[in-house]
This record gives structure tokens, sequence and C-alpha cells, in this order.
């Protein structure tokens, strides 16, 4: 079932403009585009400057060519039309694993902040996360036909398959997060907790 329709945009208000937030794409230090928390899980009914990253495609080759207009949908989920397709727009369903603050798992945009209220996350907590990416192609001639079949399909946990593609994901962000030296060799002690490491993989 989609997510119900309530106070997000409310929490998001609160808790996630003040968050310094590190997310890992994949393994790709060049990128230029980092994606930031509060692009995931913006407003719906807002339009998004790009697509994430997909992990894992189902239904279409990744090969083809999607708009560059993104339109977001409810609790991180948007969606924007195939190029090279009659009737076909994709949608992407994202979760966050964070590797400080929270308890880590996979969480839903919906579920991090609705945690972050319990546990009363502090505005300047560290956060640094993972995101993942599943992207599903559905037919569709016009956006509130892609919206109504977003919701339609949405996955009410995450897929065994993306679970399986996001697993070195997940352990590649703590190294990342260790200071290391001139040589590129880790350092004595842990990464610091109180600000943004010097290095960060990123990936589109």
């Amino acid at each position: 079932m989609p997510p119900r329709r309530s106070s997000f945009p409310r929490a998001l208000r609160v808790l996630v403009p003040a968050l310094v937030v590190v997310c890992a794409m994949a393994a790709a230090p060049n990128s230029v585009r980092q994606p930031r928390l509060e692009d995931v899980i913006a407003p719906a009914g807002s339009t998004a400057p790009y697509l994430l990253s997909a992990d894992l495609w189902q239904g279409i080759d990744r090969r083809v060519k999607l708009d560059t207009l993104v339109f977001v949908l409810e609790n991180g989920a948007r969606t924007c039309q195939v190029l090279d397709r009659d009737s076909t727009w994709v949608v992407d369903y994202t979760w966050i694993y964070p590797h400080t603050v929270f308890p880590e798992r996979w969480y839903d945009p919906r579920d991090l902040l609705r945690t972050g209220d319990s546990l009363r996350v502090s505005d300047d907590a560290d956060l640094q996360c993972t995101f993942g990416t599943l992207r599903v192609a559905v037919r569709a001639r016009t956006l509130a036909q892609a919206t109504s079949e977003a919701y339609r399909l949405w996955p009410t946990v995450m897929p065994t398959a993306l679970q399986g593609r996001l697993k070195l994901k997940v352990e590649r962000l703590p190294a990342a997060l260790t200071p290391r030296n001139g040589r590129g060799r880790p350092l004595a002690g842990p990464a610091p907790r109180g600000g943004v490491p010097p290095r960060v993989m990123a990936a589109e």
C-alpha cells in the first residue's frame, strides 16, 4: 500500500534542513553530483533536479533515455517519462540506510523521519547515510496515470534482489569515513563524528 498522506511535509521542515548529511551512492569518487537527504524527501508535488542512481531496474533496459523533468511523489518516490518508449514512465522508490545517529537498518523516508522524532534527534546531528533505489517501468501516458501506477505498485518492503545489490554499498561508507594519511592509509582512531569527512564516495 502507498504511504499514508499525513504530516510528512511538516516533519520534513522540522527535521531535515539542519542535518549534516553525507551520502554514499557507489564507488565513484570523482562524481560531481552528491545527493542530499532533503532532495530525496522533498515535498510531494514538487519537481526534482535529477533522479538518483538506480541500484536495481525492473521491466526496462537501463540504456533508455529518461526525461530531465522529474516529479516528486509521496515518501521519497519520484517519476519521469521515458523518452524513447511510447507510453512508458519510470518510478523510483528509495530507501535510506543511516550509518550514524539512527539504529542501522533500511528505512523509507517517512519511517526515518518518524524514528528521528521518536529518538528526539537533535537538529545539528551528523548523519551519514547510503541511499538504495529501485527503478520500475510503468505503462502510462500522463503524469496522473504514472502516479496512480506508482501507488498501485508500491513495495511494502525492500525487494530481496535490491538488498543483495546494496550489501557492498552499505559496507563501503564506514571505510570512506575513516581518516587517511597522504598515502591513503587509515589513520589510528575512529572517524571524526563532529563534521563532514574530507572525501566521501558518491555517484549518479
